[in-house]
């Protein structure tokens, strides 16, 4: 159950959130095991209005997943018994909403229930592919080596997903400074210095009279611009959060030059760790194919995947499907057919994963160091046309003077 919490931390400020626990004493006892001082707990009905404004606080991060599932990989391998290793990462954690969780599952194993039970009543937290290799690993015996794998197959999609948003972030941000300073300028700065070049009658140039025009409407109507653009960019995301919005933006992401290959690298060196984890730990092709599409974050590679399980189904091939899809370039669908004739699928994949985890990180490094002289170039044509705009009329204006 959820509940809403108002405590003190160490530094006595105050902060709220929400924790999963069976009961109220459970929510306490979790939020004190984090050196919280507890001022009011109290049960939440899960509402989807409540649902809806409680996502922006609470949640696990990508990080503290990894950080989890090497702990737990080598708690087990260290025969710690599975209540003491959750208990113990329960009281690591520094997230009270985590740590309500596994007290949780603690609570479900202590009751004698299987781990990949109590991991299955968390869909938003543990996905198929989590919970189907460690019912896998629980059937087969071998649970110590299945979240090894499993620790590092996350650990991998979390380290190649990381390096492409540092990529990424460094440009956005120089870019969103730059639009945010030219915006003030435009707005603030620019018009002040344009009175002087208005009362004259010098011929200015079209950028002079652009810049002149844009003044006078960011004065009049800055907060409208400010309105519409807040309120494109909230629809846009919340668009993209929709099922049909999430397709067409993965349609869009796969045509954006530059962009597209590293994509198609990240989702092939994906599909085929997850597939080769998978098959490695015993699990059906069928069921290995159904749980890569659905995790590998793509709706146009996810629908090539279950096709090809669907035509598993009927005593097809993987390759023969996968080789009529774009998506899939001919080496890949080449070593899959040799692994599905071999019957060694699993160390094939295992290959296909290692080559294009490098060839992302290759274009990734690449594009490192392409993005910043493309940056320069932009911030230097921008700024240099705001010096010509203004620039210029005043040189003009004082030349006509002498």
């Amino acid at each position: 159950m959820k509940y809403k919490y108002k405590a003190r931390n160490q530094a006595g400020e105050v902060q709220e959130g929400f924790v999963e626990a069976l009961t109220m004493s459970n929510a306490t006892l979790t939020l004190q095991q984090h050196n919280l001082v507890v001022v009011s707990v109290e049960p939440v009905e899960d509402t989807s209005i409540l649902s809806g404004f409680s996502r922006y606080w609470e949640g696990i991060s990508a990080k503290e997943f990894v950080i989890f599932a090497r702990q737990l990989a080598v708690m087990i391998e260290a025969k710690v018994p599975l209540t003491n290793s959750f208990k113990s990462i329960a009281n690591q954690t520094s997230n009270p909403y985590f740590a309500g969780i596994l007290t949780q599952i603690l609570s479900d194993i202590d009751e004698g229930k299987s781990l990949s039970e109590c991991l299955k009543k968390h869909p938003k937290i543990f996905s198929d592919l989590f919970v189907n290799m460690v019912q896998s690993g629980e059937i087969s015996g071998n649970l110590q080596k299945t979240l090894e794998d499993l620790a590092n197959n996350i650990e991998k999609n979390y380290t190649l997903t990381q390096k492409i948003r540092g990529v990424l972030y460094y440009p956005a941000f120089i870019l969103f400074a730059f639009f945010a300073v030219a915006f003030v300028m435009i707005t603030f700065v620019i018009p002040k210095l344009m009175e002087m070049i208005r009362e004259t009658s010098a011929t200015l140039p079209i950028t002079t009279r652009i810049l002149i025009w844009s003044g006078d409407f960011m004065q009049e109507w800055w907060w409208a611009v400010l309105t519409a653009v807040a309120a494109g960019a909230a629809g846009t995301i919340f668009y993209f959060r929709t099922e049909d919005g999430q397709k067409e933006f993965d349609v869009v992401k796969l045509k954006i030059p530059i962009v597209n290959r590293v994509l198609r690298y990240v989702y092939l060196a994906r599909f085929a760790e997850n597939l080769s984890t998978l098959v490695r730990s015993g699990l059906p092709i069928v069921t290995s194919l159904q749980i890569s599409g659905k995790v590998i974050g793509n709706s146009q590679f996810e629908n090539d995947i279950l096709e090809a399980a669907e035509k598993v189904k009927t005593g097809g091939s993987i390759s023969d499907v996968l080789a009529n899809r774009p998506n899939f370039p001919p080496m890949m669908v080449q070593m899959i057919k040799v692994g599905e004739d071999t019957g060694k699928l699993d160390m094939t994949l295992e290959t296909m994963s290692r080559f294009y985890t490098r060839e992302a990180d290759q274009i990734v490094s690449n594009l490192s160091s392409i993005i910043e002289p493309i940056l320069i170039v932009i911030l230097g044509v921008g700024v240099g046309t705001l010096v010509f705009s203004i620039i210029i009329p005043i040189y003009n204006i004082t030349t006509s003077i002498k």
